[in-house]
């Protein structure tokens, strides 16, 4: 009984969603994102995004230079509730067809608006550190890029004088503003 009730629903449901409607007859593809190898997994984030290319020139051509790689960057302000865990950091995910996909995550309450575009960029920058490696495959590859370009920061955690330069040069920019 409550299948064919959910079934009528939904047959009902699809059938007047087309009600006195043409069929579009080309199909028509969604939207591309603004950023193809920037790719926001929330509205916090899309939004995030958004104000530190408006604020930030810095963070804007790192975005640019990221469009010029092999590379694309997932970014989510999903963090594991750790509160010792890192407010940013830098994963790789995997690789397929000549492309590097990798993620970032920010923290969404820990840190204030402005501290959010500095990480943003530092991240960013470890993400083109990546895009001018191409040995790095996998997270062992990351791991020995960093073991060559800058220094552990704890257990599975690496850094770099570029990413933290950046951040350092945003933090800057933003407080000039």
């Amino acid at each position: 009984m409550t299948m064919t009730l959910v079934t009528c629903l939904l047959s009902l449901s699809a059938a007047t969603a087309g009600a006195g409607t043409e069929p579009d007859p080309v199909p028509r593809p969604a939207a591309p994102p603004s950023w193809p190898h920037t790719r926001p997994l929330s509205p916090g984030i899309s939004a995030l995004l958004e104000e530190a290319r408006e604020k930030s020139s810095i963070v804007a051509g790192l975005i640019n230079e990221l469009e010029k790689t092999d590379v694309v960057v997932y970014i989510t302000d999903s963090l594991p509730s750790n509160l010792r865990a890192p407010t940013s950091y830098l994963v790789f995910l995997t690789r397929d067809a000549g492309t590097r996909y990798l993620l970032v995550r920010i923290s969404q309450w820990r840190v204030s608006s402005r501290e959010r575009i500095a990480l943003l960029g530092h991240e960013l920058q470890h993400a083109l550190e990546v895009a001018a490696a191409g040995g790095v495959q996998d997270g062992a590859g990351l791991a020995d890029l960093y073991g060559r370009i800058g220094w552990p920061g704890g257990r599975n955690q690496f850094e770099s004088k570029a990413a933290q330069t950046t951040a350092y040069r945003i933090r800057k920019e933003l407080a000039r503003r």
